[in-house]
């Protein structure tokens, strides 16, 4: 039976519908599956020091950033400079009780003095990238997949670029965190304290785990946005004058 053009034009009009929905959903699929996209991992250790009482104690924390190249074709933003951050903060205890942590995850904050570009964006700054040399540098060297796997190398971290550290003078009580200055240790740590430096080096370690045995009151969901401190809080009395979150510590 011969279809008259009629028919053939209200088949063309039903079927575009169900075109643009296969192929929606084709692309939807294929960001799921990840087809065509590049991952590269690269993980970096991050230490610091602080000496009490003449006693030296050091932190130290593996972080993962995935490096990752989107096909333009797929409903996403991409290619881009980064993907996920995975990783915690580094958790210090010192003898009198108290607790130094750097967090790996404030890149948004700035107290006027200090800019925190994060975990992830110290390696653009520090790091050797395409053989780049190391060390402080004033040109940013953007990384992407495709040199990722050249980043390499370490770095002494400058007081300006350092990642924030809080000391909670209670570590069971997160309003009582502090915001640690390297250039006045004493003001949080006492009479005679030291901060004594951090640093940034490529490594093939595992990423750090297991925060949440020396911090319990992290065990809840890591995606929820939790304020960990109120009004008047020491943290939020002094800069950088925000409020202190829970996911800051992953």
């Amino acid at each position: 039976m011969r279809l008259s053009n009629v028919a053939v034009f209200v088949l063309a009009i039903l079927a575009v519908p169900a075109i643009l929905i296969a192929l929606g959903l084709g692309l939807l699929m294929a960001e799921k599956l990840k087809l065509g996209w590049v991952e590269v991992p690269v993980h970096y250790r991050f230490t610091y020091g602080v000496e009490v009482g003449g006693i030296a104690y050091e932190g130290s924390t593996v972080t993962r950033v995935t490096y990752t190249h989107i096909p333009q074709w797929q409903m996403v933003n991409g290619p881009g400079i980064g993907g996920d951050t995975e990783g915690q903060a580094s958790c210090v205890k010192i003898p009198d009780g108290r607790m130094t942590c750097l967090l790996p995850d404030t890149s948004d904050w700035g107290d006027g003095k200090h800019y925190y570009p994060g975990i992830d964006g110290l390696a653009p700054r520090l790091l050797s990238v395409d053989g780049s040399p190391t060390g402080p540098r004033k040109e940013f060297i953007p990384i992407y997949a495709s040199n990722a796997a050249t980043v390499s190398g370490s770095s002494e971290i400058p007081t300006n670029l350092l990642p924030p550290i809080i000391v909670l003078n209670d570590p069971s009580d997160p309003s009582s965190a502090h915001l640690f200055d390297p250039e006045h240790p004493e003001r949080t740590l006492g009479p005679g304290a030291r901060f004594l430096g951090a640093r940034i080096a490529v490594t093939n370690e595992p990423v750090s785990r297991g925060i949440e045995t020396m911090l319990p009151w992290l065990v809840r969901s890591k995606s929820s946005p939790e304020k960990l401190n109120d009004p008047g809080d020491p943290f939020l009395r002094g800069p950088p004058g925000q409020a202190l979150y829970k996911q800051f510590f992953y």
